[in-house]
């Protein structure tokens, strides 16, 4: 986790999983983390409760362009690549539509011939 325009973060050993959690969401940004485990549990930890947009599981920022990439807090909430990111261009629009183009005798001018 960086700030805009870093390029790496420094490494730090904590004492256990809980601390390093701790101090990972502690920060305001929340890009991405790294985290290097053989324990299936620490995964799946750090999976539900890392505050980042993207966590990397024993490998180092490999991407993916069918899965959404973004951060949350302070790095931001949007996201780009995969379906996600996709979304973020469209807009929805409520359309009615009666293929018939005739007066409606229940609506405006409410029956009045012209």
């Amino acid at each position: 986790m960086s700030p805009p325009g870093s390029a790496t973060t420094p490494r730090s050993w904590v004492g256990s999983l809980e601390e390093a959690i701790a101090r990972a969401n502690a920060l305001p940004y929340g890009l991405g983390a790294n985290v290097y485990t053989h324990r299936l549990d620490n995964v799946l930890r750090c999976m539900e409760e890392l505050q980042v947009g993207t966590v990397w599981i024993n490998d180092p920022l490999t991407d993916n362009d069918a899965g959404p990439f973004g951060g949350m807090k302070m790095s931001g909430n949007a996201r780009e690549l995969g379906p996600e990111g996709l979304e973020s261009f469209r807009e929805t629009k409520h359309v009615h539509l009666d293929g018939r183009a005739n007066r409606k005798p229940w609506w405006y001018p409410y029956g009045q011939e012209r």
